[in-house]
């Protein structure tokens, strides 16, 4: 008997037809309906943007309030999500003008403008923290009428600084045997920019054809310049959506479109109006700018194919219905040629809801862009006339270019369109579809990219597998600063975050791999290119963290430094104030932090952990040297200077961070003298030819020891070192006040204070206890330190080949001190300098554990440190409920969950009381860090001096922003 299914029969016939099966598509729903008549009804509508801070706004959905997100990392676990929402009501009580229809950030990262539909513009700012806006521009000086509406709006470019610095892209990333060649291009800053280079300035376009500028006076107060661009004698003249993009003359070209389906183009040149003083800083000028505009060049955006709009079908008449507008500024392609400006319109068509439930539903429902180039021929005089001219001895002169729009062809999607973006200088634009789809085109051609798959050539993570999850509708899209992830306010009017993932599998663990090179050479480019752009990357540190095995945080932070010409060493360096300003220092320690972090009681990685302390230990460099070198304002009179190391506040905030580098030194020095007992039998320490490295760093490695690399690698030394100078300078101020006063006529060249109030000697008396006091003395490890840098430096000239004393020998040292940065192998050069450190009879340590109370090291408490990973420890730490001021370095206690603060300023209720005195400052809030968890009090003083100290954490010490928490609340 046959087979039912065999090979003869015809599936087909059984359903009656040839075609096969096709499931019906989903129709659009109610709420894109609503969306697309929005979009077409003005062009500004956007009511969710992501900062280059990392802050992310959003409207919320009923229009009354502004709703502030970000992406951190959770304490608990080190996962990352958005943060709960922080909520700022309206800015009218009255809501005279209407629902918040439009959000826009600056380029700085600072300022975001908050539109009403009646037009009327709130500036809010951030500062310390990217959820805690204060108001800077109140909207009440603007009218409340419809006619002021804003269609289109611009945040000038922020001025390069130094002048005509470039802006860096780096990419692509070619493959040349087993590594990656990696490629970068530049691009100017177009103007006008504020001449002040940390501003901004808001250009927005009215319906009613006003061009206006609201800018910033050099003593920060908003103003507004503005100008007529279109007399509007009727309702056909209205102005239903306009865009705004800088040119390469340092002017402003718009582009807007009328109910009368016309498309006009307008050059708008700013004159800041600053008077011409020789030597004077642009920002204690003031300023009084003028706008002047020129028409350039106009047509229809209406299609030609375009039947009798009177008569037209649905599909037709929604095709003149404009749903974006959008200005490309001039850029440039891969080979350098000039790419003009360019108009963008968007025309968005979608079947009538009452259209029945088919599947042809996506014959209706597409997208069409055209475009359109703003073209500026040279025009020049024939032959004939320039010798009439010079026959009548006069001068020829060359006629003004003529400005035309040229028409592209047009193409069409079947999606509808919901969010644009360029990227990479221009030369690539994201589109975002209704779908949660995203498409990377190029810009000459509007072919789509970063989808061929090669990792020969590689951009992009899109490029190599990496993908958005496309599972629900959207409505709304913006990107993240970095381009790899974006943010979408759903059909329920909720926000969801989405990352570029991998959903083919497993990318693989070695750099022989193809797939796996290719991934951390794009993450790396990414990261990259990031950094030279100022903006957050928290986004692809969530990215990077799905993979991130010591391996690949190793090979990242590798292909990292290769790109951005990272310099490692300090072995040879004696001034550190060189060490302490290389921001790339603080990156590479940074990402190395962060992929390193499980959560607060989870054992941190090896690397994650070295880069932890020394990210502290650098912070803590950074603010003693400013207490100790810079004067604030302060005093009876205007101009009166003062020393923050007169302020006792100061010096008690200081007190916890001696506390800390004292503990730190005297763990160090624990940890390598219990190593060598630790140590398995084939590790022998005593001699260099029978010492293995490889087995010595795989040891170190399972047991977490990151002591050695702190003293051998130059970076974190260098930090040792100069954190120990500044300790003991101020060991002697503290011994100088206590003992002695100057006189105010007396010259005072070491900030010492010429007057002690009893606060003040209270606080040094407290600086000079934990000096003294200490199990270490400051001169003992600054003795380490000096002969260990003397032997390390004898070590890289005796090498074979030397390693020192020419180029190329500095080049091979920096890759070898790479090497221990990011938690590998030590030098082979570094043998004798091992040996001689833990030589029993005369070495490094013996020297140290001489000058020390072995009762006091034994007995030593270093639990604010945090590095004990025995888990009895860290259970008790947990159950105590505290948490360490990475500022003060003090213990909190934790709040309690719905309880606010108590009277000290700490949780109330928890039980704890009792087991650590409580530190906090009444009613403080905490900040979070949304990169790597760490936490200080909100503080906020009337005294100069600390307020100002203070303010040099506006930022992490991992470089990460600050979440300002609600009460009683520990994650944001």
């Amino acid at each position: 008997m046959p087979l039912m299914m065999d090979d003869e029969m015809n599936m087909d016939d059984l359903f009656g037809d040839g075609g096969g099966l096709s499931l019906p598509s989903r129709p659009p729903t109610k709420e894109l309906h609503q969306r697309l008549d929005e979009l077409r009804a003005s062009g500004c509508c956007q009511s969710i943007a992501w900062s280059k801070w990392g802050s992310i706004a959003s409207i919320a959905s009923n229009g009354s309030a502004l709703e502030l997100r970000n992406l951190r990392c959770h304490p608990d676990d080190g996962m990352w999500a958005l943060s709960e929402p922080t909520v700022t009501p309206n800015f009218s009580s009255s809501l005279d003008g209407g629902p918040l229809k439009h959000i826009s950030w600056s380029p700085t990262g600072t300022d975001l403008a908050v539109i009403d539909a009646a037009g009327r513009v709130t500036i809010l700012s951030v500062f310390s923290s990217i959820n805690k806006p204060s108001l800077s521009r109140p909207c009440q000086v603007d009218p409340a009428d419809d006619l002021h509406g804003v269609v289109g709006s611009f945040w000038l470019n922020q001025a390069p600084y130094p002048p005509g610095r470039p802006t860096i892209l780096h990419g692509p990333g070619v493959k040349e045997g087993p590594i990656y060649r990696y490629e970068a291009s530049q691009a100017p800053i177009l103007g006008p920019c504020h001449p002040v280079h940390s501003k901004s300035a808001f250009v927005c376009v009215t319906t009613n054809g006003l061009l206006r500028v609201l800018w910033q006076q050099n003593n920060n107060k908003w103003h507004e310049s503005h100008t007529e661009l279109e007399s509007i004698v009727s309702s056909d003249d209205l102005i239903t959506h306009a865009a705004i993009c800088p040119d390469k003359n340092g002017s402003l070209l718009i582009a807007f479109a009328t109910s009368s389906m016309q498309l006009r183009t307008v050059r708008a040149v700013i004159d800041w109006g600053q008077p011409k003083v020789e030597k004077a800083q642009p920002a204690a000028l003031p300023l009084n700018p003028n706008v002047r505009t020129k028409h350039l060049a106009g047509t229809s955006w209406v299609p030609d194919v375009l039947s009798d709009p009177m008569n037209a079908s649905h599909s037709e008449s929604s095709m003149v219905q404009l749903s974006h507008l959008e200005f490309l500024p001039p850029s440039a392609d891969s080979h350098g040629n000039p790419i003009p400006a360019t108009i963008v319109a968007i025309r968005s068509s979608l079947p009538s809801l009452t259209s029945h439930y088919n599947q042809d539903v996506y014959s209706t429902m597409y997208s069409t862009i055209d475009r359109w180039e703003v073209q500026e021929p040279h025009q020049r005089v024939h032959p004939a006339f320039e010798q009439l001219s010079s026959r009548r001895n006069s001068t020829g002169v060359n006629p003004q270019p003529v400005v035309f729009l040229k028409k592209l062809e047009s193409i069409t999607v079947n999606k509808i369109f919901v969010a644009m973006e360029p990227m990479n200088h221009g030369k690539v634009i994201v589109f975002a579809y209704s779908d949660s789809s995203v498409e990377y085109r190029d810009r000459i051609n509007m072919m789509e990219t970063f989808n061929d798959g090669n990792l020969e050539r590689v951009w992009h993570l899109s490029q190599i597998g990496f993908s958005y999850t496309e599972d629900e509708p959207c409505l709304q899209v913006a990107l993240s600063p970095s381009y790899c992830s974006t943010v979408q306010i759903r059909n329920d009017g909720k926000i969801k975050w989405k990352k570029l993932d991998y959903h083919l599998g497993d990318i693989g663990n070695s750099m022989d791999e193809p797939l796996y090179s290719a991934v951390i050479t794009a993450l790396s480019l990414s990261c990259a290119t990031s950094v030279m752009r100022n903006v957050n990357y928290d986004d692809l540190l969530a990215t990077a963290s799905k993979h991130a095995s010591p391996q690949f945080t190793y090979d990242l932070l590798t292909e990292l430094s290769r790109i951005l010409k990272v310099n490692l060493d300090y072995s040879e360096e004696t001034h550190h104030d060189v060490l302490v300003r290389n921001t790339t220092i603080q990156l590479c320690l940074c990402i190395q932090n962060s992929l390193g972090f499980k959560g607060q009681f989870n054992p941190r990685t090896f690397s994650g952990k070295f880069a932890w302390l020394v990210l502290q230990l650098r912070n803590i460099v950074v603010l003693v040297t400013m207490a100790a070198n810079l004067n604030v304002p302060g005093g009876p009179n205007a101009n009166d200077k003062t020393s923050p190391l007169e302020d006792p506040e100061v010096i008690n905030s200081l007190a916890g961070s001696v506390r800390w580098v004292l503990d730190l030194m005297a763990w160090i020095v624990d940890t390598l003298t219990t190593l060598p007992a630790s140590l398995p039998p084939n590790i022998d320490l005593s001699s260099t030819s029978t010492l293995s490295l490889p087995n010595l760093l795989a040891h170190l490695h399972s047991t977490n020891t990151i002591s050695l690399h702190l003293l051998l690698s130059s970076p974190s030394r260098g930090f040792l070192t100069a954190i120990l100078r500044r300790l003991q300078h101020l060991d002697y101020i503290a011994r100088k006040a206590i003992t002695h006063t100057h006189s105010s006529s007396t010259p005072n060249p070491q900030n010492t204070p010429t007057s002690l109030s009893p606060a003040l000697k209270a606080a040094y008396v407290q600086i000079a206890t934990l000096t003294t006091n200490s199990i270490l003395k400051i001169k003992t490890i600054e003795a380490l330190l000096s002969s260990l840098t003397s032997l390390i430096k004898t070590a890289y000239a005796s090498h074979t080949p030397p390693l020192s004393g020419s180029q190329q020998a500095e080049k091979a040292r920096n890759a070898l001190e790479i090497k221990m940065h990011f938690g590998s192998s030590f030098p082979d050069a570094f043998k004798s300098v091992i040996v001689e450190l833990f030589r029993e009879d005369g070495g490094l340590l013996s020297a140290v554990k001489a000058d020390i109370e072995p009762a006091k090291l034994f007995f030593a408490d270093f639990e604010s440190l945090e590095v004990d990973e025995e888990v009895g420890m860290v259970e008790r730490r947990k159950a105590k409920g505290i948490t360490m001021d990475c500022f003060r370095k003090a213990w909190l206690l934790n709040p309690v969950k719905g309880q606010g603060v108590g009277e000290n300023g700490v949780g109330v209720g928890d039980g704890t009381e009792g087991q650590v005195a409580p530190m906090g400052r009444q009613g403080a809030r905490w900040r979070r860090c949304a990169r790597c968890a760490a936490v200080m009090e909100d503080v906020l003083t009337q005294r100069q001096a600390l307020q100002w100290l203070v303010m040099q954490q506006r930022r992490c010490f991992c470089s990460g922003y600050w979440d300002t928490l609600a009460p009683g609340q520990l994650v944001a």
